[in-house]
């Protein structure tokens, strides 16, 4: 239990320095230089970490360590993901809507789960509007940017004004909940380092560009403590060649959507805007399956 501590606070320590060394690339550098940075951060470190997810099924799941069951498996997932990428081409809006509500209640996820004492359903009410809070930091942040993104996509214009609505209420929703669990004992955490940890996101999001500022959080707050997390699960530490064997393993199905993504942006490199929604959306499309298979994880 010791060490599990001492590595948590290492983590910890870890994302706050790399935060702000990416903070001041933000002050110092273009948003075109940030954004060059935040691609090549999504697609590795962002991309990786859901790369893993027949792994960890087969983890969980006997069956789908047979050739027959691992097949299946893939075939299903593969076409989740065709799925989800015909629904942002046919039902944008309800695509949009839908990666907005799995992204928040997973993120969420990401950040409580370690702090629940039990099961209850105030904790997937508390990944779900926190994840929400954080999301709508940076969406109110960078207002005029997201609502060009979610006309390109779904075509609709949505007030500026109703982002910071968005946030007032998530996050009112998200104190009382957070509060009422603190009182009750079924949250265990420390409550000036988790408000020291919004503040600094807060800061972070209002200084770097857009894309620059999902990828601080998208990567240092969430992927990789979900890959420590995953290579804890699998292998059972954090030893150098467990986290080798961890990426050898993703390589295939990180591979294959980076190459997707990659022809994406290329295609659109001259559009901004449509190159952001088309790499929102592909990057939505491989997100869906990836959240159910974690938070089956979970509740495992």
């Amino acid at each position: 239990m010791k060490k599990e501590s001492t590595e948590n606070i290492n983590l910890s320590s870890f994302i706050i320095v790399a935060t702000f060394f990416a903070l001041w690339v933000a002050v110092f550098f273009e948003p075109a230089i940030e954004d060059v940075l935040a691609y090549f951060l999504i697609l590795t470190f962002g991309i990786l970490h859901g790369a893993n997810d027949i792994k960890l099924l087969q983890k969980t799941n006997v069956a789908i360590n047979t050739k027959i069951g691992f097949v299946t498996t893939l075939v299903y997932y593969i076409l989740f993901v065709g799925t989800s990428i015909l629904f942002f081409f046919y039902l944008p809006s309800i695509a949009l809507l839908l990666f907005i509500i799995f992204s928040g209640y997973h993120f969420g996820e990401q950040h409580w789960v370690s702090k629940i004492t039990g099961q209850s359903f105030f904790n997937s009410v508390l990944f779900l509007v926190y994840g929400l809070f954080v999301l709508f930091l940076i969406f109110n942040a960078h207002a005029i940017e997201v609502s060009a993104i979610i006309t390109e996509i779904s075509g609709r214009n949505i007030p500026l004004g109703y982002y910071g609505y968005a946030l007032k209420f998530f996050g009112t929703v998200t104190i009382l909940i957070v509060a009422f669990g603190y009182f009750r004992k079924t949250l265990l955490f420390n409550f000036p380092k988790q408000a020291f940890y919004l503040l600094v996101l807060y800061i972070v999001f209002h200084t770097a560009s857009l894309l620059w500022a999902f990828a601080i959080y998208f990567i240092l707050w969430h992927s990789i403590p979900s890959m420590v997390d995953q290579i804890k699960y699998l292998y059972g530490n954090l030893r150098l060649t467990n986290v080798r064997r961890y990426v050898l393993s993703s390589l295939p199905y990180w591979t294959i959507s980076v190459l997707g993504i990659g022809i994406i942006l290329f295609l659109f490199r001259a559009e901004v805007n449509t190159s952001l929604a088309l790499f929102f959306s592909f990057l939505a499309a491989i997100t869906f399956p990836h959240v159910l298979v974690i938070t089956r994880l979970n509740r495992k």
